[in-house]
């Protein structure tokens, strides 16, 4: 079975456990009520004084700490529990944003993304995992894509929501959106507070390292599909990622107004909310390697269409990104559950965020200082060739990939203990 059976629970606890799924859009929405994203940038560089090659340094600490505290968060979050994890990650971010707020330079604003790191990665693994497990205590696991839909879309309309009011608040004082985080975290740790464990088959590990290695051996030895979709995911992830911290210079230096950047950003994020509400059901109709395909279209028209477009305009180019991710995100992500057995959820899609991380601390600092030495058109024309090559052949990987199967595959982890 890949989650723990649903015949034992009591019938009060399993009215509690309803509630979570709810409370997990509800705690994603808060998380991404980002007042300060659509101006992070020009506050780094105009108010802060950093170059471009050191905003995305900033961004790689973020993914460093990420790629740091991704997989032990997740592995301690399937040992501990998803609703003591979710209580951690509310109060560590809390401190994070209060870091933001207090910060004056480089080093300042590195140590605050660094903390918010470790709070995002408590949340990364646990939050999906939580959401399947309860519903598989109740029966419901099919329901999983439309509730990460739904938890998506939310997200993403409170992120959108935020950006239409973020040029005010930063017009008020740059601080404003920063000292709002603080208490949007305040308010998400009284959410993650009324969360409920749901049963599921937790394991008292005796040899952490040992079986730390037996869920490496699964994935590279014993999970062909798993593997492949890690794959699709982190390179899908990545290409519609690095343009997120590339338009808002983009669209300053085509000579859009500073008092644009919160609604292009809101629009973004209603067409990721957009592409998320459609997901499921171009995912029953087309299946999801065409999905994956047909995101890889988005990508090159993405960087392409920035690349060679030098009027104001260009920026429209970067919608195509948003509607990949919001397509590609649900589909991929009930994919990757339903391969992977119950007590290693957090874990192993935690490895994957790793591995997304890892490759954004890696073309994230790269892509900016080549930024800065040849300018954004050049260099996005060249991320458009490298990521729409990668693009194709993970598609090419799903595609000959074994069909998919419930409970882990043929194996679990536990198999390739050793």
């Amino acid at each position: 079975m890949n989650s723990a059976p649903t015949a034992s629970i009591d019938p009060a606890l399993e009215r509690r456990i309803a509630h979570n799924p709810t409370l997990l859009v509800v705690h994603h929405a808060l998380m991404m009520s980002l007042f300060p994203m659509a101006v992070l940038t020009i506050f780094q560089h105009e108010h802060l004084g950093l170059s471009i090659a050191e905003v995305m340094i900033v961004q790689a600490s973020f993914g460093g700490a990420l790629a740091l505290f991704e997989f032990p968060s997740g592995y301690l979050a399937d040992r501990i529990g998803y609703r003591t994890t979710m209580i951690v990650a509310s109060v560590v971010s809390v401190v994070g944003w209060i870091a933001y707020s207090l910060a004056s330079g480089n080093f300042t604003v590195i140590v605050a993304e660094m903390t918010m790191g470790l709070g995002i990665s408590l949340v990364s693994g646990t939050h999906s995992a939580m959401l399947y497990e309860s519903l598989a205590n109740r029966g419901r696991e099919e329901h999983f894509a439309r509730w990460f839909a739904r938890s998506r879309t939310c997200a993403q309309v409170a992120e959108g929501s935020a950006a239409l009011v973020a040029g005010l608040l930063f017009a008020v004082s740059v601080r404003l959106p920063f000292y709002l985080m603080v208490i949007v975290w305040v308010l998400n740790l009284g959410v993650a507070l009324a969360l409920t464990e749901p049963s599921y088959a937790r394991r008292s590990i005796e040899r952490p390292i040992a079986h730390v290695l037996s869920l490496l051996r699964f994935v590279a030895l014993g999970a062909p599909r798993l593997r492949a979709l890690f794959v699709v995911s982190v390179v899908i992830g990545l290409s519609n990622f690095i343009p997120v911290w590339l338009v808002q210079l983009y669209a300053r230096e085509g000579g859009v107004p500073i008092s644009w950047l919160g609604p292009i950003w809101a629009a973004a994020n209603y067409a990721v909310a957009l592409g998320s509400m459609m997901s499921a059901a171009i995912g029953r109709r087309v299946g999801i390697v065409t999905v994956v395909l047909g995101c890889t279209g988005l990508i090159a028209l993405g960087y392409f269409g920035m690349g060679l477009t030098y009027a104001w305009w260009g920026f429209g180019f970067y919608f195509a990104f948003n509607v990949s991710r919001g397509v590609s995100a649900p589909l991929l992500a009930h994919a990757e559950q339903a391969e992977i057995p119950s007590g290693d959820r957090a874990s192993l899609v935690s490895m994957r965020s790793l591995l997304f991380r890892t490759g954004f601390v890696v073309l994230g600092p790269l892509s900016g200082a080549q930024i800065d030495r040849h300018g954004q058109h050049a260099v996005l024309l060249g991320l458009g060739a490298l990521m729409g090559t990668l693009a194709l052949a993970s598609c090419a990987l799903l595609f000959r990939a074994p069909a998919p199967r419930g409970g882990g595959g043929p194996s679990g982890p536990d198999d390739w203990a050793r």
